[in-house]
């Protein structure tokens, strides 16, 4: 069901406030490796297809148990990772330390950072992996603002967002993730893109597709872009 406009996403985005934040720490307690240990592989083939070099200082926002951070600092990025979830920061500062990365971990109320909050002009790289869908509209805004701001000219931003037309929104369409409550703001299409209009978009992709990283197997309907600041 494609749930664009009208009744039904008004729906999704009340269902969404309704739920309150996340927290994820007793999904991160039971299971060692809840998102699974590989990185998103679209973030590989980002990185790999722009030549991106792994050199700098990096921000993963809503990190959870470190996959992307990790990941990133084996590339060469000395990381910061930040969340909300005390039990996954720990996760990510262990691993960090048993693989002698350059990984420092840090717990953050994401949903109430702004400008202030991440050093202007400052990150190489940062990443949300499905963190800005986790807040609400207003507090996803103001989170995109600040990470614009973060980004070193030339630097590189990775997001991802779920859409309207996610079974978690829609409530059909099949099984939804076991953590589809914890979504605010499911994205409509094309607003990723449009939120970082201030960086270039060097690839944007709206898809419906499988997940088997974590539950049971559910599907999802995603949005990712890959966007750099301009250097002038």
């Amino acid at each position: 069901m494609i749930c664009l406009v009208g009744a039904c996403f008004w729906e999704c985005v009340s269902r969404g406030i309704n739920m309150g934040a996340a927290d994820f720490d007793g999904f991160y307690r039971s299971n060692a490796s809840f998102y699974g240990d590989r990185p998103a592989l679209s973030l590989i083939y980002y990185l790999d297809k722009y030549n991106v070099k792994g050199e700098g200082v990096g921000l993963d926002l809503g990190c959870g148990q470190g996959r992307n951070a990790l990941y990133l600092a084996r590339r060469g990025f000395s990381m910061r990772g930040l969340d909300q979830s005390a039990e996954a920061v720990a996760r990510l500062s262990g691993l960090a330390d048993e693989l002698q990365l350059d990984v420092n971990g840090g717990v953050a109320d994401l949903a109430n950072m702004a400008e202030a909050d991440i050093e202007p002009q400052h990150y190489q790289i940062i990443v949300a992996y499905t963190l800005l869908d986790h807040l609400s509209e207003e507090a996803g805004a103001r989170l995109a603002q600040a990470m614009v701001s973060g980004l070193a000219p030339g630097g590189f931003l990775f997001a991802s967002v779920f859409l309207v037309d996610d079974p978690g929104c829609s409530g059909r369409g099949g099984r939804a993730s076991e953590t589809a409550a914890y979504i605010r703001h499911y994205y409509r299409s094309g607003e990723l893109k449009t939120q970082f209009a201030q960086l270039e978009a060097l690839a944007y992709q709206e898809e419906y597709a499988l997940d088997l990283s974590h539950g049971w197997p559910h599907h999802h309907s995603m949005a990712r872009l890959f966007a750099r600041k301009p250097i002038n």
